[in-house]
């Protein structure tokens, strides 16, 4: 029996990214199938069947039922935390009994998944992913993580006043100096543990790898995070070619943390050498498309359609 190949889209129907990929794969001669993880489990009823060796799964979507040889692809836009703010939409939690079941779809989906649950995951514990990404041959700012004020006091001294601090799990925090005027506030992480690292002067670069393609851009801010700008701030974003040892080693490490597609936060210092901050494993790469023209999402598009990375 002939199926026609299915693409699954699994995220919030509305969420920008997932937009931007599914209007692009619309234009390709495939059938894409949603999972709106906001809707109750029962909207969307999965059947797995097994015989010997032999793996047969149905997936019911509504009133369409999907055998599983039939799928080329999967793309996950699922965020580790909720509500999500984006472009001024919120999006609501996922239904509870869904984080139970979530990693298990992906576990059986047969194809290309960008990017596997376990994967993905890693970015839940910056300091667990810090570890692989040294392992995997960047340079990592020097790290402390302690909930003890003395110890930040010693950090901050051995690193000559130059330490930033942000969050340790998926929580999105707005990275900042510590400064001197800070001490007073220290005793606030005898609850918390918080993420301090020295400061790292140099030029930034968010980097999107889609399967072995590399699309690098350069970010110049006034701003400590180049996320975040005041008012009186700037940032300029434009797309810049890396050379080819550079992009094979940004293939490198995504590959090596189980990734199809990857966000990469680089920063070069005044004598070349590049350092990782961390690497985003679901990335909104579509703001960047916007800075720099790069056709990230078109790229994301045709490895979903193609359904493997091709060396």
């Amino acid at each position: 029996m002939t199926f026609n190949p299915h693409i699954l889209l699994i995220g919030p129907v509305a969420e920008p990214i997932l937009a931007s990929v599914s209007a692009r794969l619309a234009r390709r001669d495939c059938t894409l199938v949603i999972l709106n993880f906001q809707r109750p489990a029962h909207e969307w009823p999965i059947s797995l069947s097994f015989s010997g060796k032999e793996r047969i799964g149905i997936l019911q979507v509504e009133d369409r039922k999907i055998h599983l040889e039939t799928i080329r692809s999967t793309y996950v836009r699922i965020a580790n935390r909720f509500p999500q703010v984006n472009d001024g939409e919120v999006f609501q939690d996922i239904q509870p009994h869904h984080h139970a079941l979530f990693p298990n779809i992906l576990g059986w989906l047969p194809g290309l998944v960008i990017n596997p649950y376990e994967a993905a995951c890693t970015n839940a514990s910056k300091p667990y992913q810090q570890l692989l990404i040294s392992q995997l041959g960047f340079q990592v700012p020097k790290t402390l993580i302690t909930t003890m004020p003395q110890a930040v006091r010693h950090f901050y001294s051995e690193c000559n006043g130059r330490v930033i601090y942000k969050s340790i799990s998926a929580e999105r925090s707005v990275v900042k100096r510590l400064i001197e005027e800070d001490f007073d506030r220290l005793e606030q992480i005898l609850s918390c543990p918080v993420q301090f690292q020295e400061f790292i002067p140099g030029i930034d670069f968010r980097v999107h790898v889609v399967g072995r393609r590399v699309f690098a851009s350069q970010i110049e801010t006034s701003s400590t995070d180049y996320r975040y700008v005041d008012t009186d701030g700037f940032r300029r974003i434009r797309a810049v070619e890396f050379s080819p040892e550079l992009q094979e080693q940004c293939v490198a490490l995504t590959e090596g943390l189980g990734l199809v597609l990857a966000g990469i936060d680089l920063r070069r210092t005044m004598d070349g050498q590049y350092y990782c901050f961390e690497v985003n494993t679901s990335p909104a790469f579509t703001f960047y498309e916007g800075q720099t023209g790069q056709r990230i999402g078109e790229a994301v598009a045709e490895l979903l359609y193609k359904g493997k990375v091709e060396s």
